[in-house]
């Protein structure tokens, strides 16, 4: 299997430098179309879901080691507790799984993995399986972000202090057609008092982003969000 490495994902990005590839990236997360050939592109290269996509790239060039103590849980740790907390979604939570420090994905990844090998290719489906994660970290999201969409996962993701409960903003990325081939839709939850209490906000420290492309969110049906707008189509298949 090919690598994908700074110089591979530099050419899909067409950038030369990390400032430039981030930039992409961000800019992209609110942009259906061009993000899902960015994944198709990716995956290309490399179809390896089973693993983070980005964490190479990300520990060597974007990691904030010092200033915010970024570092990544190795990846035996990662598989160890997605078979340790493997269930058969009947938790009284609701959640498939839980990572309160996200980083770039790599524990949650290693879960969905689990959760999916689990089953057969004619049995699982994205519906019975709904994870949630939060990271504090402005440079980390687009990342867990994008890491979660390309394998079409369903996932909350909160972007705040998970301990001070001082939230920016909270996604729900949905795999809106429920099929495993297809990429995930990312939503941005309105900043209302059913959202801040259902998801322990004490404070929203950022403005909220209005930017729904699902057209009914189906597996959080207490938290109405209505699609004002899109123009591209949605989930191309993968491959």
């Amino acid at each position: 299997m090919a690598k994908l490495g700074r110089d591979e994902l530099y050419t899909i990005a067409g950038v030369n430098q990390h400032a430039e590839f981030e930039k992409f990236i961000s800019d992209l997360l609110f942009k259906p179309k061009e993000r899902n050939d960015f994944y198709k592109k990716i995956l290309a290269i490399n179809s390896n879901v089973s693993t983070d996509t980005f964490r190479e790239y990300f520990e060597e060039y974007a990691a904030e080691r010092k200033s915010q103590q970024q570092d990544f849980t190795p990846n035996s740790v990662s598989e160890l507790l997605a078979k340790i907390t493997r269930s058969d979604n009947s938790s009284e939570s609701g959640w498939s799984g839980y990572d309160p420090t996200a980083g770039t994905g790599s524990l949650i990844i290693k879960k969905w993995n689990d959760d999916r090998l689990a089953e057969t290719p004619f049995s699982y489906a994205p519906h019975n399986y709904l994870y949630m994660v939060e990271e504090f970290g402005d440079n980390v999201i687009p990342y867990l972000l994008h890491n979660i969409a390309i394998r079409g996962m369903n996932c909350v993701v909160i972007h705040g202090d998970t301990l001070e409960r001082n939230i920016k903003q909270i996604y729900f990325v949905q795999n809106s057609h429920d099929d495993y081939m297809k990429f995930s839709d990312i939503n941005v939850m309105p900043h209302t008092d059913k959202v801040k209490e259902k998801f322990n906000v004490s404070n929203w420290s950022e403005k909220a982003i209005e930017h729904v492309e699902s057209d009914k969110v189906a597996y959080i049906p207490a938290l109405p969000m209505h699609r004002k707008h899109i123009t591209e189509n949605r989930c191309p298949e993968r491959l």
